[in-house]
């Protein structure tokens, strides 16, 4: 089947290993050690495709950054030292990162040269996504009691802000639009914002409410994450605590359907045909097949490892 031709990167964090996974059968191909004193906060393929990077928290609020070789298939540490990755991201052309702390702080990575500069910090806010282009830097803000997005040039200038509907959870960005799922708070429900990518003097979103028939009475169905197709007309939201996948088209700002998927997921990636999706999950540390098409689950990944909530698709 055409759909299983494809390999993927898992983290075992049981084994502390990166997994380099065949797609059609399962079969593990190589086994990239790194320390059991560091914890991979994300996995961030380069756009050539023939590296990741993975960042990891240290001890007493340190990080380190490793580069998984794809041709050779070793792992190797960046010799610098950074703050705990909280939240990371690559530009297009690879050679910068920007990272945020736990604090808040915002800083950026350059991996060639090996330096890191602090951009800024905001007051009384945690990063919940960071993506970067070649231009601006994009991030998603919770607060006290709601959130905020909030777009930065590469030198930490901000170039536009907006508060949340409610409070986000997450980013994505496509060619056109920036996704923001968010969860309710006292006077707000659940949804998906979704911004011009322009940036232009309006930056009012269009606001898709989320009232999933699979929630169970009295729990928020708490949308985690977006994931757009390949198309950029159809986004697929997860709603983490009702165990579902809202399905938008972003072309008339609609929601088309539901996916129950009887078992919580928190993150979904699709497949190269998009005919299928392997999710993560952050409460069973497994793998689920996803057939996008009937809207059902296929399989879910029987093993002894402790898989963490991110992937990369090759």
């Amino acid at each position: 089947m055409d759909w299983a031709k494809y390999k993927m990167l898992a983290v075992d964090a049981a084994a502390h290993t990166l997994l380099l996974i065949d797609g059609e059968n399962g079969e593990i191909l190589s086994e990239m050690s790194y320390p059991d004193t560091c914890v991979p906060t994300a996995l961030v393929l380069a756009p050539e495709a023939n590296k990741a990077f993975l960042p990891a928290a240290g001890t007493n609020g340190s990080g380190s950054l490793f580069i998984a070789n794809l041709t050779n298939f070793t792992l190797y540490r960046l010799p610098m030292e950074i703050p705990h990755p909280s939240q990371f991201a690559i530009t297009p052309c690879g050679t910068k990162a920007y990272l945020v702390d736990p604090g808040g702080t915002l800083y950026q990575v350059n991996t060639t040269e090996m330096t890191l500069t602090m951009l800024g910090q905001p007051e009384n806010a945690a990063c919940v996504g960071i993506l970067a282009d070649d231009k601006f830097i994009y991030t998603a803000w919770e607060h006290k009691n709601g959130g905020s997005i909030a777009t930065f040039d590469c030198n930490g200038q901000l170039i536009s802000e907006y508060s949340m509907p409610g409070i986000p959870t997450n980013i994505t960005i496509n060619k056109e639009r920036i996704l923001i799922p968010f969860t309710a708070t006292s006077f707000t429900g659940e949804g998906l914002a979704v911004f011009d990518k322009s940036l232009g003097d309006d930056l009012t979103p269009t606001v898709i409410t989320i009232q999933c028939p699979m929630r169970t009475t009295g729990l928020k169905a708490y949308p985690c994450s977006v994931t757009v197709a390949p198309d950029d007309c159809t986004a697929y939201v997860i709603n983490e605590d009702s165990g579902s996948i809202t399905i938008i088209d972003l072309s008339t700002s609609s929601i088309t359907g539901h996916i129950a998927l009887g078992r919580s997921i928190s993150n979904l990636y699709i497949l190269p045909d998009s005919r299928f999706a392997i999710a993560t999950s952050n409460m069973f540390a497994d793998l689920t097949l996803i057939d996008l098409v009937n809207e059902r689950v296929l399989s879910v990944a029987a093993s002894n490892q402790e898989i963490l909530n991110y992937l990369a698709i090759l």
